[in-house]
């Protein structure tokens, strides 16, 4: 058993157990063959719950109350219990989360250290002994009930990692991450009836650089405290970062580090939870650094992240005298990813979070495509006491929700984190109601934050039986039957993948596929809640076959576009990826009555809020895979007033994914590439409109442009 997760099997047999509503000094003593419920005498506001918790689902497993060890009515001390302390076990007795399940004679002890660990107690002896499953908020597996009896039980263990966040969405249930023993739940907080959780103290647990001394407040006064980007002083979280070389910064976030400390101490005090562990100084979302000379010659000496780590060094020192046990954590991302050079390291009490950008989605730790993050946690360890990975368990931008079967190698990742030094995690897996595979995966997540030893293929068992019943071995064929497609055609699945990174999934394995599931969906015919369960699963791979159906079909020729069949993009389709929100919009356009429009919806590009779109306009094609441009070409004006088509030329598309892309800024996307279109020749042309005074001198109307339509016209036909 590996070091940080202990446990001793327990004798496995039937047993059964009654309910109960919480209360100070807790006792149910219904009939001899009855399971009763102790609890302490001044039970803490965490006992209260596992006490209920214990009650509400035995209660629900068990047939009439009946819960046996050996042949004598169980009796269930749960948390701080005279019986337990006399037994030697106590919350005092054991680390902070740990938990224990023993039994002597018929009394059984659940118990643990700090303000979960009893739960956690709670949570096992329910999960392991009983049967039952919490998969998801609101959607969870109870046995049905039946007499219980078990044999004798000797078990206790520890969360491997210390600090365990899967961020679901802004309003996940606590209940579910603390049933599944994380002490993190994203933006939901874990209350004080469920123990609280590691908590980040005030502003934000991540990005918090503009949180302490945003630029819209201070940019004006002190323009030295942002980042020098192409000339200009600029800040905001999206927009540039700090000058971290700047005279007196590190003293001014001291300062605000102090007022969110005593915030974040009252406000854990108010709520009854313990007090915020950890404080985050971290970069901003964005890839602007600052280029002025001492910040140039600071990178140049210890690399983007050494430079970082010398201003979040100084400031958790400063913070180290008046708070010796808080952690300081900060960001390894873009640039910063890479371990720092010439000696600098994390001050033993800052956490540095490793970004897992650069993954391949789909394939394992020990991958080729997973080299860049294979290496850098390996040369991490050796620059910090203290390494967090923040991890991705979805793909973002347009094509979330698509199909990668990564669940085959999830263990093995976190296995190697393990063995590396990793000490915390949290994982994003928001978009719960469409992420691929999501309850399998998270089910997986919680368990590898748990114990990363386990055997993964036994927990996917246990799912796949359990969550979809009888359709299980088809549901898990179909994943299995992608997986090989994945392995074998080389797929590599960005974080913010393009359509055509799904293209290793053919039309004849989506048919194959919907086969599978057809047959997957007559196993579970009338059981309401596997149907369900069922068509969910399918539901990545029915958004495939959808795009493909609405985009992939050929257009016949059509007066004014084309005189050969096209793939068309309308604007109003909304398969364009939009890189900057604050310029770009949808708007609808009355020009477009004609059969040219594809609807009167239209990308909008406000010209005169940003010098980036100013002229020469650009069309191009690019291919992420190999970091090249494939096509691109400029115009100097526009070629006319009201809408005309613009013309790429004609262009080779890649085997691999491309996209399309529009204004000199490379901010309008068109991501979708299909099977049909690759390794073909196209005349890529774009419907465009200009209208302003910067484009027409006189024009009255505002400066934009206006892109209604993109085409791929087949230059073979």
């Amino acid at each position: 058993m590996r070091a940080g997760f202990q446990g001793v099997d327990m004798v496995r047999g039937w047993f059964a157990v009654s309910a109960l509503s919480a209360g100070a000094a807790v006792l149910l003593a219904g009939c001899s063959s009855e399971f009763e419920l102790r609890g302490p005498d001044e039970p803490k506001e965490w006992e209260k719950t596992a006490v209920a918790e214990l009650d509400h689902y035995l209660g629900l497993c068990s047939e009439n109350r009946k819960v046996k060890i050996g042949w004598r009515a169980a009796v269930f001390h749960v948390g701080d219990t005279a019986f337990a302390r006399a037994k030697g076990l106590s919350p005092d007795s054991l680390a902070d989360e740990e938990w224990c399940i023993k039994s002597f004679g018929r009394d059984v002890v659940l118990v643990g250290g700090g303000t979960r660990g009893t739960l956690y107690a709670v949570y096992h002896f329910l999960e392991d002994d009983c049967g039952v499953r919490w998969w998801m908020d609101g959607d969870e597996d109870v046995p049905a009930a039946k007499p219980l009896k078990f044999g004798s039980l000797d078990r206790r263990g520890k969360p491997f990692f210390m600090y365990r966040d899967i961020y679901r969405t802004e309003t996940s249930d606590p209940r579910t991450a603390v049933r599944n023993r994380l002490n993190g739940n994203g933006d939901s907080r874990i209350p004080a009836e469920l123990g609280g959780g590691f908590e980040y103290g005030p502003p934000y647990h991540c990005h918090t650089w503009d949180r302490y001394l945003p630029f819209a407040r201070h940019g004006r006064e002190h323009p030295e405290w942002y980042a020098l980007v192409n000339g200009e002083r600029r800040g905001g979280q999206s927009v540039a970062q700090m000058c971290l070389t700047c005279p007196g910064l590190v003293d001014e976030f001291s300062r605000r580090l102090e007022e969110f400390v005593a915030q974040g101490e009252a406000n854990a005090a108010a709520k009854g939870v313990p007090a915020p562990r950890i404080y985050d100084i971290s970069m901003n979302d964005n890839r602007n650094f600052c280029t002025c000379s001492n910040c140039a010659a600071a990178t140049a000496k210890f690399g983007h992240s050494g430079r970082q780590l010398n201003f979040v060094n100084a400031i958790a020192e400063k913070a180290a005298a008046g708070h010796p046990g808080l952690l300081f954590s900060t960001f390894a991302y873009f640039h910063s990813e890479p371990a720092p050079s010439n000696g600098v390291r994390a001050a033993d009490n800052v956490v540095v979070k490793l970004c897992n950008t650069r993954q391949n989605m789909a394939a394992g730790i020990l991958d080729e495509d997973n080299r860049f993050m294979h290496d850098q946690v390996l040369a991490w360890k050796n620059f910090t006491k203290n390494l967090f990975v923040w991890e991705y368990g979805i793909t973002f931008g347009v094509y979330t929700g698509y199909p990668f079967p990564n669940e085959f190698s999830l263990l093995d990742k976190y296995r190697f984190y393990a063995d590396n030094g990793v000490k915390g995690f949290l994982i994003e897996h928001e978009t719960p109601e469409c992420s691929d595979m999501y309850e399998l995966k998270f089910r997986l997540e919680c368990k590898a934050l748990e114990n990363p030893f386990q055997n993964a293929e036994e927990i996917i068992g246990d799912f796949m039986s359990r969550y979809y019943g009888a359709a299980g071995e088809k549901v898990l064929e179909a994943r299995r039957l992608i997986d090989r497609r994945r392995r074998e055609r080389k797929a590599f699945i960005a974080w913010f993948p393009t359509l055509g990174e799904f293209n290793f999934i053919s039309d004849d394995d989506l048919a194959e596929v919907e086969r599978i599931f057809k047959a997957a969906a007559d196993c579970v015919k009338g059981d309401a809640k596997r149907e369900k369960r069922v068509e969910r699963a399918y539901s990545s791979f029915g958004r495939l076959v959808e795009i493909r159906r609405r985009f992939g079909a050929k257009h016949p020729p059509e007066k004014g576009v084309s005189d050969s069949p096209f793939f068309d993009f309308p604007a109003g389709g909304r398969g364009f990826a939009i890189r900057d929100r604050r310029h770009i919009d949808y708007v609808k356009d009355p020009d477009l009555g004609d059969p040219l429009s594809g609807g009167e919806t239209v990308i909008r590009v406000k010209v005169s809020d940003s010098k980036y779109y100013s002229l020469p306009f650009a069309l191009g094609a690019y291919n992420p895979d190999s970091r090249r441009s494939i096509a691109s070409k400029r115009w100097e004006k526009p070629l006319g007033r009201g809408y005309r088509w613009y013309s790429l030329g004609r262009v080779t598309l890649p085997e691999g994914s491309f996209y399309l892309y529009a204004t000199r800024a490379w901010t309008v996307q068109l991501p979708i590439s299909l099977p049909g279109m690759n390794g073909n020749t196209f005349e890529i042309k774009a419907l465009v409109k200009f209208t302003g005074p910067m484009f027409f001198p006189g024009d009255t109307h505002s400066n934009e442009i206006r892109i209604a339509r993109l085409v791929y016209v087949d230059s073979d036909s």
